[in-house]
């Protein structure tokens, strides 16, 4: 059977969400791997074992080169860590999770709590509201920015810089945003240099002060790993906290057993990030000739990794386009596995735990607004931008 080409298939058309399910479809039950000619070229990973397989060997399969899409021009500055490969990449790494633990993050719920019950007092008595642009979209942007100690009337700005990011990367018209972004970021480190005294501290005194190799970070490597951040931290735990309330939304019978049973919050919360799978697709490029999904690939091949697709491969998952409270082992890569696997995952679950509970005690029901359709983004990240729902609240 020839390869499964996909002359059609761009992750950045405005309407690349739209009936991707039976895209992901196509792409799985491919003999080998499909192909996607656009921006150079791609072979995709969509089958569950494959993707595994891709995430689990840096060397054959490398991020170094980007992992966006596109790939880099070689303007920007690399995300690091993640496009950093072993053994380099643990160096940078150690330098985040000290404080990314789950018992530091734990001891993040009070802050993460007054955030979210600072939305939705803001949002008071409105019963018909957007849920993404109102609670979702502007948790994890408030959140990254207190976990990074940042000013936090910089939010909406900072917000906006990344929102105009994703459309450079997307069209290739350069609007200035990545620079602006850069710049920020720049002054922000100017700025706090000179207090920073202890690389155990907190997590920027660590990108300030710690060592990669036994030297100190460079201002632009000290640039990118706080770029990744607000970059990485805003999108995805939007996408999946809007997937959760959605699909609650839509089902009361789940509602009900998470009211009578709140530990369930955690199943649904890893089975929406399985069925959102926020980062949608990203970059890999192959390091030396090798097979991977029944397909020959030659050194210099580029990868898309589509992790939507693979979270939703009936092969791993029993009714993988359904979101269930009682999936486990739920061996899902909605935050990636491997060496790359999300730093911040931990914290993202918390800040969806927590508007999860103050919905559930807030609103007695909820559902879609009939009137206003849900709207889906395109790009490396696709998922919710528009969830218009209708509350009701206790009585």
């Amino acid at each position: 059977m020839p390869q499964l080409i996909l002359p059609d298939l761009d992750i950045h058309a405005p309407d690349a969400r739209d009936g991707a399910e039976e895209i992901w479809a196509a792409m799985r039950d491919a003999d080998g791997l499909a192909f996607m000619p656009s921006h150079g070229g791609f072979h995709i990973v969509a089958r569950h074992q494959d993707l595994m397989t891709a995430l689990l060997d840096p060397r054959r399969f490398a991020s170094g080169d980007g992992i966006t899409v596109p790939a880099p021009d070689g303007v920007r500055s690399p995300h690091i860590p993640a496009e950093v490969d072993p053994p380099l990449h643990r160096g940078y790494r150690a330098l985040l999770t000290p404080f990314l633990t789950p018992q530091k993050i734990r001891e993040r719920e009070p802050s993460v709590r007054r955030i979210v019950t600072g939305l939705l007092d803001k949002i008071g008595d409105q019963l018909r509201f957007d849920v993404v642009d109102r609670l979702a979209r502007p948790l994890p942007v408030l959140g990254t920015i207190d976990l990074l100690g940042l000013p936090m009337d910089d939010a909406m700005v900072l917000d906006e810089l990344v929102v105009e990011l994703h459309q450079e990367v997307a069209t290739g018209v350069r609007t200035g945003a990545a620079q602006k972004l850069t710049d920020y970021v720049g002054r922000i480190i100017t700025e706090r240099r000179p207090h920073a005294k202890d690389a155990k501290a907190d997590l920027l005194s660590s990108i300030l002060m710690g060592t990669v190799d036994g030297r100190n970070l460079t201002h632009d490597e000290q640039v990118s790993m706080i770029r990744l951040f607000l970059i990485g931290g805003f999108d995805t735990t939007a996408i999946a906290l809007a997937t959760a309330i959605w699909w609650l939304a839509q089902h009361p019978d789940d509602v009900a057993r998470l009211r009578a049973d709140p530990a369930l919050i955690d199943n649904l919360i890893e089975d929406a990030v399985r069925f959102a799978s926020p980062s949608t697709y990203l970059r890999r490029i192959v390091t030396a000739d090798t097979q991977l999904g029944g397909t020959s690939l030659q050194a210099g091949d580029q990868l898309l990794l589509a992790f939507a697709a693979a979270n939703r491969d009936p092969a791993h998952f029993d009714q993988p386009d359904d979101i269930r409270l009682d999936r486990c082992p739920n061996q899902h890569l909605g935050f990636g596995a491997g060496h790359h696997r999300c730093v911040g995952s931990f914290f993202a679950k918390l800040e969806m735990r927590v508007a999860l509970q103050e919905i559930l005690a807030r609103y007695a029901n909820f559902q879609l607004d009939p009137e206003r359709p849900c709207k889906l983004g395109s790009g490396l990240n696709q998922g919710l931008t528009s969830l218009p729902m209708i509350f009701e609240r206790h009585s």
